[in-house]
């Protein structure tokens, strides 16, 4: 009986590992030419090449990088809210094409912010680290507003610019929660870039958007369970 029960525990484990393997694959696949920028910066020092690379991934990622997330975010949303029994493969392609416009201005608006951001630290950050601690914390915000951002989209029916102020609204929302989270993303993103690349293909980004959608969705609940009550 117990090792019935084991061997069920495994069998789940390795579901679930499928599961979240061949969603984050559909998205590396989905987001190839990314993907391969992404691989050769991480294997050069050469900063000319690496910012060569950075302007490719800003022009491809509203095109690309946004609808490929925003469908992984719609396939985890099914899982959290209780639905398993689905082909992933045919639900993100569906997901992909219901939501590329949305993603694609979402895109558009967010990847300037992004950009700026990540230029200003990189000019400043040998030149005043205080400023830099406080580019780094707004980045981390942004950070946070765009996995809010991909969890509004694909679960509510929404316009563009309401999307955006839910994400605004529901980051505020908790804002110690939403720092943790975002904090723990963060070492996802770090760890699998960094130091367990092998892991990149298999776990980064759909761990990343499972753990962000399951954040927005407990608030979600809770301020639903709060206008029923008053």
């Amino acid at each position: 009986m117990q090792s019935t029960s084991v061997f069920e525990g495994i069998f789940k484990l390795l579901e679930w590992f499928t599961r979240f393997a061949l969603t984050n694959f559909l998205w590396v696949l989905f987001n190839l030419p990314i993907s391969f920028f992404v691989f050769t910066i991480l294997l050069t020092d050469d900063v000319p090449f690496i910012v060569m690379n950075l302007l490719f991934i800003a022009v491809l990622a509203p095109f690309l990088f946004f609808p490929a997330t925003s469908a992984m975010f719609g396939v985890v949303r099914k899982w959290i809210i209780g639905e398993h029994d689905f082909s992933i493969i045919k639900q993100y392609w569906t997901l992909y094409r219901e939501n590329y416009g949305k993603s694609l201005l979402g895109g558009l608006i967010l990847v300037p912010l992004w950009a700026i951001g990540i230029a200003d630290i990189a000019f400043l950050v040998k030149q005043n680290i205080y400023v830099t601690i406080i580019l780094l914390m707004i980045l981390l915000l942004l950070f946070i507003f765009t996995t809010y951002f991909f969890a509004v989209i694909v679960h509510h029916n929404i316009k563009l610019f309401p999307a955006f102020k839910q994400a605004l609204i529901f980051m505020i929302i908790h804002p110690g929660k939403s720092l943790i989270v975002g904090m723990m993303n963060l070492a996802i993103l770090y760890l699998c870039l960094t130091k367990l690349t092998f892991l990149m293909p298999f776990l980064m980004g759909v761990a990343i958007a499972y753990f962000a959608f399951f954040s927005y969705y407990a608030k979600f609940k809770t301020v639903q369970q709060l206008k029923r009550e008053n």
